[in-house]
């Protein structure tokens, strides 16, 4: 089994190259889903990497752009289901 590993909000900020304010609105927006543990979320590995694959390409610089975004994958995703459907 692999480690778990679950990075906080400056460690997400870190790897993708924003500040930590930016980590906290995709988290808000639901882009990026985290575990509340205590006062603080962490965010596995694994929601970062499927962030990076989904939203190639797309603007998530602000809020809205971001939510633009989300529902660009959102739309994907949709597709998605009904061609396997």
């Amino acid at each position: 089994m692999e480690e778990l590993k679950m990075l906080t909000r400056e460690e997400v900020a870190n790897v993708l190259h924003v500040h930590v304010n930016t980590v906290s609105m995709l988290r808000e927006v639901g882009i990026i889903s985290g575990i509340k543990i205590g006062k603080n979320y962490m965010f596995p590995r694994s929601i970062i990497l499927a962030f990076e694959n989904d939203y190639l390409g797309l603007d998530c610089s602000n809020r809205k752009n971001a939510l633009k975004s989300k529902q660009i994958v959102d739309q994907r995703r949709n597709l998605s289901v009904k061609d396997i459907a």
